[in-house]
């Protein structure tokens, strides 16, 4: 009886190994995927942290064009959502060589004078010719 106890014992003694070893396993396996996820994320967050770093730097020109284009501060940051210091402190800090080169990808920006705007054209009482000759030709018929 006693090897029949003992039989049983060790039979049990194994089955609980087994049973020890699959938890063991499936730890490993589990750790293993953690340790799978968690790099594809750091991998998949450095690339939307590039993505985002590129499309800040992009917003941020883009804002210092339209401010340097309007010459009005003020009017670039409400325009952009955002606060005057931001836009100011943007100017400072964009380069300007990048600022120029995409001005002149968005075409000719025509220089505003400051002061009085030009006086408009002169036109005569005889009409846009200016030429009382013309103008009474074109009355007679002629």
């Amino acid at each position: 009886m006693a090897s029949r106890t003992g039989n049983d014992a060790v039979r049990a003694l194994q089955a609980r190994q087994e049973v020890e070893r699959r938890a063991v396993r499936a730890v490993e396996q589990s750790a293993s995927a953690l340790a799978d996820a968690a790099e594809r994320r750091r991998e998949l967050l450095a690339k939307v942290d590039g993505e985002v770093r590129d499309a800040t730097a992009a917003h941020e020109l883009s804002v210092v064009v339209l401010a340097t284009i309007l010459r009005d501060d003020g009017l670039a940051a409400e325009l952009a959502g955002v606060d005057v210091s931001r836009v100011r402190a943007l100017r400072r800090t964009v380069d300007g060589k990048a600022v120029r080169e995409r001005i002149a990808q968005l075409g000719t920006v025509m220089p505003r004078r400051r002061g009085r705007p030009p006086a408009p054209e002169v036109v005569s009482r005889q009409g846009v010719m200016g030429d009382a000759e013309s103008a009474a030709g074109l009355v007679d018929g002629g």
